[in-house]
């Protein structure tokens, strides 16, 4: 049986998981040809899966300031408004908003480039004064990190090639970004947040049905996934914003209703018991009684709402006492429809929004977000020509009070 030596190239899965303040966190992250002669891993986790065949695991903790550069006193910087460059973005200037992230070179009068793409968050603002904090997102938080040899190949010729830090790859890529700063609320709330290119009629836009696949089918086996873990036989669920797949295993054994905009396209999903026809943008209250379902589920869709935290109050309302509300996000979606806050927010802090309409609702308790990336695209789907990497996948959980 071959196990991990300096000669071999492994696949690895990582397992991050963090804590937040309102959240727990966890995040995966396929590496997929991982040289353990030449990538940088944290010292004792090398250590540990050397040896291993595949199939073996390695666990070690981090504590803030270990896995990711350490915070400093220098992180913190003060600087007049002015000095932050509004950069214009769909035709509006971009506005400092507190606890956002922008890149360091949009406060280039601070001494930053303006190619500086590292994240820096705005802390504060007034009239005369802005603080941003330049500290690592995760700088203070301990962390536990998991790995699993998933497979195992010989090296050919050592002929030179890229050096991975795996440390920097995954969690430079903006975990930490979906946690609040402290316990103060991050300003989503712009006055053209939820602006759309195209702000005409819902309906007519999804008359015509779409018989599409909105992610490869590595993404949809983890969505499916996701939702596994959570659903139990015999359970109600709502499929908010429905259309040809809830992304819900058949084996399940649950009863689902689909509420959707187009009746073509959920008479052909296989797992949806019944249907309704409604526009959320139009009338955001649910055409259900209280307490109606175990669980809703809303897939790649919340960044079509207009009126989010309506709808969030609404899937509370609906929802049983302990019930379960999963969303489930991706990087792709229909730019007409899609709003404005979605395309200016990285998508870690997408994340953070969702989580963001759960405490505002104030319904939900055990919040968790989960990350899923870097894994292989499937030789089959249409986009392999243009980047081998699955579409990354993002599940926010909340549980009714």
């Amino acid at each position: 049986m071959k196990k991990l030596d300096n000669d071999c190239l492994a696949a690895i899965t990582f397992e991050i998981s963090w804590e937040s303040p309102e959240a727990v966190h966890r995040e995966f992250f396929m590496a997929g040809k991982a040289n353990i002669w030449r990538d940088i891993f944290p010292e004792d986790l090398k250590e540990a899966l050397l040896g291993q065949p595949a199939g073996g695991e390695a666990f070690i903790t981090c504590d803030p300031g270990q896995a990711v550069p350490a915070r400093n006193g220098k992180d913190i910087i003060s600087t007049r408004p002015e000095t932050f460059q509004r950069r214009q973005f769909l035709g509006r200037p971009v506005q400092p908003c507190r606890g956002r992230f922008y890149p360091r070179g949009m406060l280039s009068g601070s001494g930053f480039f303006s190619a500086d793409m590292r994240p820096c968050r705005v802390v504060y603002k007034d009239n005369t004064e802005l603080k941003a904090d330049c500290a690592h997102p995760l700088s203070d938080y301990r962390l536990e990190v998991r790995a699993r040899l998933e497979d195992l190949a010989a090296k050919e010729c050592e002929t030179g090639g890229r050096m991975n830090h795996w440390m920097e790859e995954i969690l430079g890529s903006g975990p930490g970004m979906q946690a609040r700063q402290g316990h103060l609320p991050t300003d989503f709330y712009s006055p053209y947040a939820f602006e759309r290119i195209d702000d005409t009629d819902d309906t007519g836009f999804y008359t015509s049905p779409r018989f599409i696949d909105h992610i490869d089918s590595q993404a949809r086996e983890f969505l499916a996934g996701q939702y596994a873990r959570e659903l139990r036989p015999d359970m109600e669920v709502l499929d908010l914003m429905s259309s040809v797949a809830s992304h819900i295993p058949q084996n399940l054994q649950v009863k689902v209703a689909g509420l959707g905009l187009n009746a073509e396209e959920m008479q052909v999903n296989p797992v949806l018991n019944s249907h309704v026809v409604h526009d959320l943008n139009r009338h955001p209250e649910l055409p259900y009684e209280d307490h109606s379902f175990d669980a809703v589920l809303c897939s790649l869709s919340v960044e079509y709402l207009t009126s989010p935290l309506a709808v969030t109050r609404e899937v509370a309302r609906v929802l049983r006492p302990g019930g379960i509300f999963l969303v489930g996000i991706s990087n792709r979606w229909f730019p007409p429809k899609v709003v404005r806050l979605w395309q200016e927010l990285h998508e870690f802090e997408r994340t953070g929004f969702v989580l963001d309409l759960l405490m505002q609702a104030e319904s939900f308790e055990k919040l968790e977000s989960t990350s899923i990336r870097n894994w292989w695209r499937p030789a089959d789907d249409p986009h392999t020509g243009h980047t081998w990497v699955s579409d990354p996948v993002y599940v926010v959980r909340g549980q009714k009070v």
